[in-house]
């Protein structure tokens, strides 16, 4: 039998991480708290004793945080471990699929199920995205209709994504350089330099609040895109690109913060 943990990062959860956990049924769940202020630590603690808690004393950032909990799964011998926002919900057996895509090639060393979404009152799909090499840069892909069978992809969110234990081992875990933003983005990419695929399975949905941790475009928003841009720029565009990856990312952080101040 295969063993799953999936791992929820929280901070200053409250309530949409109480949703999440009612979405998930017979899973070992793990949630790493950032040294959250609202309560959610205790609210958890009492409303779902079943959960591992893990509490930090800092705010670790998304690549910190997540693995300490990726560590503590590493140490019990699981064999695949589920990174997971708080603000998802996820649908009725979204599990097994991922993981009967995952152990049908020895090759497949990521599974993201379909992100589920609203955009304009619309309902659309999040497949991944891809690198744009000289921007360093990446390109979210949507889709309106549900697609009926998996798909290879550059990359995946770690809004939920399902990654084999030896990937881990292999390319170690996420890079702590990035705060918040593009560490899933890189972590894709080492786990494709190190030879193995990533999918999305359409069999699974998990429906995203997006943006919900961190609200809409906010100064602190603003300050870690840029900085995890541009280390991300710096790991991954190569050098005589960098000139016009740095314009288009400085040309990027003006514009959004004339959009903060209007």
């Amino acid at each position: 039998m295969v063993k799953v943990a999936i791992i929820i990062l929280n901070y200053n959860g409250l309530p949409y991480i109480l949703d999440c956990l009612r979405s998930l049924k017979q899973s070992t769940i793990i949630v790493v708290d950032n040294a959250s202020t609202d309560g959610s630590v205790e609210t958890i603690k009492n409303k779902f004793p079943q959960v591992k808690l893990i509490r930090n004393q800092n705010n670790l950032g998304f690549a910190g945080g997540n693995n300490v909990g990726i560590k503590y799964a590493l140490k019990k011998g699981f064999d695949h471990i589920m990174i997971l926002n708080p603000d998802t919900r996820a649908e009725k057996n979204f599990l097994k699929p991922l993981i009967q895509l995952m152990r049908s090639d020895e090759k497949i060393g990521i599974v993201a199920p379909l992100l589920k979404g609203k955009e304009k009152d619309k309902i659309i799909y999040a497949l991944g995205a891809k690198l744009n090499p000289i921007l360093g840069r990446t390109k979210h892909l949507h889709l309106i209709r549900r697609p009926k069978k998996a798909l290879e992809q550059e990359l995946v969110s770690a809004c939920c994504m399902l990654v084999k234990r030896e990937v881990f081992e292999k390319i170690g875990l996420f890079d702590e350089r990035f705060f918040l933003y593009f560490e899933d983005s890189d972590f894709c990419l080492r786990t494709k330099k190190a030879g193995y695929q990533i999918y999305v399975e359409p069999k699974s949905v998990v429906f995203h609040q997006i943006s919900k941790s961190l609200g809409g475009l906010s100064p602190k928003k603003i300050k870690y895109l840029m900085i995890s841009n541009f280390l991300f720029i710096l790991k991954w565009v190569k050098p005589y690109f960098w000139p016009l990856a740095f314009l288009y990312l400085a040309i990027l952080g003006v514009k959004m913060l004339i959009n903060l101040l209007i």
